[in-house]
């Protein structure tokens, strides 16, 4: 039964990221995610020897169940509990699945490694579906507001993949830390690096995304940082900008330039982002300890701030919903994946879980930075780096025993 648990959920993984309810509407009308998320809960309570879970005392583990137990507590105080409860909640529980399940049942390498070369080519697939349209009928799916009344086209995900341009983005910055640390692995995925990065640094550019930019910046400084040869990895990122940026259209090139200046086109929405921080902060301290109720951020902004839409930074957004006590849990739980991944040493560079680690460090601190910019409090990301940190400093300890050698 573990084994079946683990196949439904690389399935749940196939359908959640490539919307299959959305493209074959008789799952979509038979509930068929929420039918394998029921399945794999059943198997784990029913089947499952919950002591031979690896991962279930560390920290980041308790820290889960910890933020879970105080959402629950504060939910009743909030501002508006029966949306939080209604709305707030469900789509929360749809997120933190992700923790739960890779916990529960990739407790072997060769089932991590799996699960990590599907959710990988579901990435890329997403990434290449919207770029294939783009080539081949002129699709963009979103446009962007400048100055004076114009207009930018923006690349967005594609019609059955409902995420924005700067969803999109983030999508791209998921996959390039894992195919840059993997790229020496072997020749399947070296491959796949060479087709892929380019590829998704071409749709990246297209979705006029300053934040999956800054984000893609932050990859890049990570990965100098750790870099042996930093010299020649500056020398290769400072020509390679100075190239990209050479061959950028005009709106593009005016988009990104508004990230430093204030004198572009697009500069005003760049201003008024960072406002809407302030903006945000200000509704959140109208119910600063418990907030106004999960998953009600929207209607916290239409109520006492000056937009309906949900908070655009992830630190507002759990200021309003959660309050500063689930601010300071939600924290904790970072953190401790921080520690996780940081304490990942003194192993050879060379091997699969060291370079894993490397991509998780990546995709964690790209999340910090592009998390300013963007909302995700009941996202999967968080929780799915949370849960492969645990596995991963699972298999590193393992390492670390010399009675043990990965096969």
């Amino acid at each position: 039964m573990e084994y079946l648990g683990f196949y439904l959920y690389l399935i749940f993984i196939v359908s959640w990221f490539l919307q299959l309810p959305t493209r074959i509407p008789v799952l979509g009308i038979i509930r068929f995610d929420l039918i394998l998320i029921i399945s794999i809960l059943c198997i784990y309570i029913f089947f499952i020897d919950k002591q031979k879970i690896k991962g279930r005392n560390n920290p980041t583990y308790n820290r889960m169940l910890l933020m879970i137990g105080v959402i629950l507590i504060v939910t009743p105080l909030a501002e508006w509990p029966g949306s939080a409860i209604q709305f707030g909640i469900p789509n929360f529980i749809k997120g933190i699945v992700f923790f739960f399940f890779t916990v529960w049942f990739l407790q072997s390498e060769r089932k991590l490694k799996i699960f990590i070369i599907i959710f990988i080519a579901c990435q890329i697939f997403r990434i290449l579906e919207p770029l294939y349209l783009h080539i081949t009928q002129g699709y963009w799916g979103s446009v962007a507001s400048m100055a004076n009344w114009q207009f930018m086209d923006r690349l967005s995900g594609a019609p059955a993949d409902i995420i924005n341009p700067n969803g999109l983005a983030f999508v791209i910055l998921t996959v390039l830390p894992f195919l840059l640390n993997f790229y020496h692995e072997n020749l399947r995925w070296r491959l796949t690096a060479i087709f892929a990065i380019p590829t998704a640094l071409y749709a990246l550019y297209l979705t006029g995304s300053r934040s999956g930019m800054v984000g893609f910046g932050v990859i890049l400084f990570v990965m100098l940082i750790k870099s042996k040869r930093k010299a020649l990895l500056m020398v290769a990122i400072l020509t390679g900008s100075v190239l990209a940026f050479a061959n950028m259209s005009g709106n593009f090139k005016d988009r990104y330039v508004s990230i430093v200046s204030s004198d572009s086109a697009n500069a005003a929405t760049a201003q008024g982002r960072l406002d809407g921080i302030w903006v945000d902060f200000k509704v959140a301290l109208r119910k600063p300890f418990v907030g106004h109720g999960l998953g009600t951020s929207r209607e916290a902004n239409a109520n006492f701030g000056n937009k309906y839409q949900i908070s655009h930074t992830l630190y507002t957004e759990i200021l309003q919903e959660i309050g500063f006590v689930g601010f300071f849990f939600f924290m904790f739980y970072l953190y401790s994946i921080f520690c996780n991944l940081s304490s990942q040493t003194n192993i050879k560079d060379n091997n699969y879980f060291s370079r894993f680690n490397q991509s998780l460090l990546m995709f964690a601190f790209m999340s910090i930075i592009f998390s300013i910019f963007s909302y995700g409090l009941s996202s999967y990301e968080w929780y799915l780096l949370g849960s492969l940190s645990i596995l991963n400093k699972e298999n590193i300890a393992k390492l670390k025993d010399p009675e043990f050698s990965i096969k």
